[in-house]
């Protein structure tokens, strides 16, 4: 036990110390782009009409078709020219006669790393405009047809990134463990059908990646994923791109293997790593690192080419069972170590580096998807440890190898959910405007917080002069319930108005907040309460505010 007692320990330290890494040295990226600025500013109230609007991001963006929208007093929307982007900068010329009053830019975009970002802010021409106390992130749910915020992309393209992490890996590993630890075996038809079956699924799911991606942009059903105007939009974007690439990557690699023996002799046995290396920059383009820059885009690539190397190993190794010889054991058992540790750091890093706090490991989706991850890897460490005890007792570690193989592909589904999950956003300064008319209207709506309770939202009044909203959290008894944080967005879904984030403040016991709805009509609020039960509990209701 003392060889397995030995490495645990190293890579115990390891881990600590990419973790105490990333904390004190985490780069302030996120990765999806966030607004910072606009021109005018949110809420600003103008003497004529602006030139042009400007919005600004935290990286280059992509417009989509109609995404961007002015809608004046009434929800109606104003015609515009059509908005232009360079880099991270967003300019939309504005009508030279647009008429006095309060306006509401509502906007959706795609960040480079593929994933759209919608949000709402406000100006008023000669009249006072309801400031949008914070920047939305929100996109509208497709599956309730209401607009809210949904942390994650639909299923089909979560279920198709996963496909292509996993087909990259069987190509990618199994062409490892013949070139470097078991030439011998290139002739296995179980690898023969591991490497095809990677080559076609990889090639597969960068074509429905493409096909899905334009529905996903643009916020539509998934039944326009041959929609020639939206594949257009995709190819267009830094995602098609890569994408594309992508694909041509699998044809010239299923040209050079397509017979595995093939890789061993001539310039297939350095072109065919090289394609490998190449698709896996492709992953890294496809994803976060498209945003993070060179460097950035380097830890992900050198990230998805360690994973593949590892999973797709360990299932050539349980595809093969106890045909495989002592030295390739050993030589494999050196490759997945070195992967191990690579993708330690290069994984914490990466994750981790997305969370402002510590809380949010358990108070996000994306904090908790993260930790599911890690525990995964902490798993198949731990079979990774059997393995390699019993290579030093030898003996043939098949049960421990599937173990981790099944646990390596359980962390690849992991990861892909979890580089569909939007980080929590970085906090921005959020601006409030209070009024209050005593004699005005309220409006109560009373909404359920499931097991934990129930919660009541008064807003008084209930009107475009500016509110006061109060919302009071209690127990299946009716006794005060404790939040640690309580999220509120308010939305126009018949309006198409995206989510608004409203910031709310926690006094004399009770969540209280100001803000000035834009224009009457049925709105939508959304509140996310952390800190009452094992999650973070999401709950909406309906008001309607009157002129």
């Amino acid at each position: 036990m003392a060889p397995l007692s030995t490495t645990a320990r190293r890579i115990t330290l390891l881990a600590a110390l990419a973790v105490l890494f990333s904390l004190l040295f985490v780069s302030p990226a996120a990765a999806h782009a966030e607004l910072v600025s606009t021109t005018p500013a949110n809420g600003d109230q103008l003497t004529s009409p602006p030139a042009e609007i400007q919005m600004t991001f935290t990286e280059s963006v992509n417009l989509v078709d109609d995404g961007i929208r002015l809608v004046d007093h009434v929800g109606a929307t104003v015609p515009t020219p059509n908005p232009t982007v360079d880099a991270q900068t967003v300019t939309w010329s504005m009508p030279a006669d647009l008429a006095e009053g309060p306006y509401v830019v509502t906007w959706r975009v795609v960040s480079s790393d593929g994933h759209p970002i919608s949000g709402a802010f406000s100006f008023g021409v000669g009249t006072a405009a309801a400031a949008v106390p914070g920047l939305s992130t929100g996109t509208p749910d497709t599956a309730s047809g209401a607009v809210a915020t949904t942390p994650t992309a639909p299923w089909p393209v979560v279920a198709i990134r996963m496909v292509g992490y996993v087909a990259f890996a069987l190509f990618a590993g199994v062409v490892a463990f013949v070139l470097l630890c078991a030439p011998d075996t290139s002739k296995d038809r179980k690898l023969q059908l591991l490497v095809r079956t990677g080559l076609v699924g990889g090639a597969a799911s960068a074509i429905a990646a493409i096909l899905v991606q334009g529905p996903y942009i643009a916020g539509t059903s998934m039944t326009r994923v041959v929609d020639s105007r939206l594949l257009q939009e995709t190819l267009g974007t830094p995602f098609g791109s890569a994408m594309a690439w992508r694909l041509a990557f699998y044809g010239i690699l299923g040209v050079l293997a397509w017979r595995l023996p093939r890789i061993l002799t001539g310039p297939a046995s350095w072109l065919v790593p090289a394609g490998v290396a190449a698709t896996a920059v492709s992953i890294a383009a496809a994803g976060h690192g498209a945003a993070s820059g060179p460097i950035g885009l380097g830890i992900d690539a050198l990230h998805a080419l360690t994973a593949g190397l590892w999973v797709g190993g360990l299932i050539a190794l349980a595809a093969l069972g106890r045909s495989v010889e002592p030295r390739a054991l050993q030589q494999f058992s050196t490759l997945a170590m070195v992967s191990v540790l690579t993708l330690i750091v290069t994984g914490t890093l990466n994750s981790l580096r997305h969370l402002t706090g510590l809380e949010e490991l358990w108070q996000t989706r994306y904090g908790l998807t993260l930790m599911i991850k890690l525990i995964l890897v902490a798993a198949a460490l731990g079979a990774a440890g059997v393995s390699r005890l019993r290579l030093r007792q030898h003996r043939v570690p098949l049960r421990s190898v599937r173990t981790e193989a099944a646990l390596t592909v359980a962390i690849l589904v992991v990861t892909a959910l979890l580089s569909m999950t939007a980080p929590p956003p970085q906090a921005l300064a959020p601006t409030t405007h209070a009024g209050h008319d005593a004699g005005a209207v309220n409006e109560a709506v009373q909404m359920s917080l499931g097991d934990q309770g129930d919660a009541a939202l008064t807003v008084s009044p209930a009107t475009t002069t500016g509110s006061h909203l109060h919302l009071e959290l209690t127990d299946t008894n009716g006794q005060p319930l404790s939040a640690t944080k309580v999220t509120l967005k308010v939305a126009n879904p018949g309006r198409d108005i995206a989510p608004i984030r409203v910031p709310m403040s926690k006094s004399d016991g009770v969540w209280v907040a100001s803000y000035r709805f834009p224009f009457p009509g049925t709105w939508k609020v959304i509140f996310t309460v952390d800190g009452i039960g094992p999650s973070a509990v999401v709950t909406s209701g309906e008001l309607t505010i009157r002129a």
